[in-house]
């Protein structure tokens, strides 16, 4: 009888097991295909069978996050919402404390507030949940060292757009929390679709928010939608001071060519004897990215993060001077010529007093954004191959030093040797 019973209670637990292994496949499944309810119900499901399982409560915090700000406008959402997201994450980490994912949600959950903060003007509320994130652990030291060093290169009073939650968030609390770099105005790029931001990033938050220039009307900017579009150069206005250090004439304007962005079936023409064709756009994102730089390159230096998709650029970035995680926005085209790069710049980043805590991405990895530090590679390649070119074999030695030194630490160990070795085949 006592064989009987613990091979009942074996079978007993293994069902349950795979009861909750197969719900928690199909929640995956269901989320997959967009139908986020269904997924959300399963785990709720799951969750029940195994209360003790830190994965479920991620995915519930991450799909219930999911539901509220990357579909669509999720009816009846209220901060409840957002606390019950909290809890779920609080969970997955109390189960297991090293749970990167489960702290970069909570961070990105304590970004969508900080946003709605925004809305409201509440500057204490957005240190509140920047602070928070901060708290759980969605700035770890190596990457707050990382936003650091994305900070540093900008010129005074820069504006920088960044990609997205890795390097936004991450800059956005040194500025609240650290006062660090506070007269740089940072703009996720992604963001400027939104007509209440460019409102809010036109008046700025006062001890919060550098303002920009936004030569727009409210009603203006309430109104942004897809603008009929062809591709088409604008002139844009530059500065006595970059005309005289890029030796350009004084009527001089840098071209920037936009090509449309968004596509329809429909087909027009805008006038009589013109060819019929397909309808473009210039999509909001785009059509404020170009008011932003029309009304500010030629007052405020502009700078771009280098984690952002080429895509958000509409072509921008041929005018790009790579700074190492950053990019400067310049008057003249850069490829190929002496302002691709700027070498002062990288090798002041290329350091080692500025990796003092890169080591630490080991115990606190996020996987969803660790990759980032990817970056940091590229850039010793730059500059690698600047030394090479130029002569400067102590230089070179040096630097593939500082690599096997700082950033050989095991973290990714196929990407580390293939790196090492493309630097090793530069020197010789």
């Amino acid at each position: 009888m006592k064989r009987i019973l613990i091979l009942v209670l074996i079978f007993s637990f293994s069902g349950l097991f795979a009861q909750e292994n197969t719900l928690k496949e199909k929640a995956l499944e269901k989320f997959k295909k967009e139908h986020y309810n269904e997924a959300i119900d399963l785990l709720e499901q799951a969750v029940k069978i195994s209360p003790d399982d830190a994965e479920i409560y991620y995915y519930l915090g991450f799909f219930n996050h999911y539901r509220a700000y990357d579909s669509r406008p999720l009816r009846g959402y209220d901060f409840s919402y957002s606390e019950k997201i909290f809890e779920y994450l609080d969970k997955a980490i109390e189960l297991n404390p090293n749970y990167g994912d489960a702290k970069y949600f909570y961070g990105a959950e304590c970004s969508e507030n900080a946003f709605i903060s925004m809305q409201n003007d509440d500057l204490k509320q957005l240190k509140y949940f920047y602070k928070l994130a901060y708290k759980k652990g969605a700035y770890p030291d190596w990457l707050l060292e990382f936003g650091r060093n994305m900070l540093i290169p900008c010129d005074k009073n820069a504006i920088l757009f960044t990609a997205g939650n890795a390097d936004f968030d991450v800059c956005s609390y040194l500025q609240l929390h650290e006062k660090f770099r506070t007269d740089i105005t940072i703009i996720p790029i992604a963001n400027i679709n939104r007509p209440w931001y460019v409102n809010f990033l036109k008046k700025g938050l006062k001890n919060g928010i550098r303002k920009i220039s936004i030569n727009l009307t409210e009603e203006q900017i309430m109104d942004i939608h897809p603008f009929k579009w062809d591709t088409t150069t604008v002139a844009i206005p530059v500065s006595e001071k970059l005309k005289k250090k890029y030796e350009l004439d004084e009527n001089y304007k840098m071209q920037w060519k936009i090509e449309p962005d968004l596509f329809s079936m429909r087909k027009h023409s805008k006038i009589a004897g013109e060819k019929v064709k397909k309808r473009t756009y210039l999509s909001p994102q785009r059509a404020m990215l170009l008011q932003i730089v029309e009304d500010n390159f030629s007052n405020r230096p502009i700078y771009f993060s280098n984690m952002a998709s080429h895509l958000f650029y509409g072509g921008l970035d041929s005018f790009f001077r790579n700074c190492g995680l950053v990019s400067e926005l310049l008057p003249v085209q850069t490829e190929k010529t002496e302002y691709e790069n700027n070498y002062h710049k990288i090798q002041q980043l290329l350091q080692s007093e500025n990796f003092k805590d890169y080591s630490t991405i080991k115990e606190n990895d996020i996987p969803r954004i660790s990759r980032i530090i990817y970056n940091y590679y590229y850039t010793f390649l730059e500059l690698a191959e600047y030394y090479k070119n130029n002569n400067k074999t102590e230089k070179l030695e040096e630097l593939i030093s500082l690599f096997k030194q700082h950033l050989t630490i095991g973290f990714s160990p196929n990407h580390e040797k293939i790196f090492e070795m493309k630097l090793e085949r530069i020197k010789n």
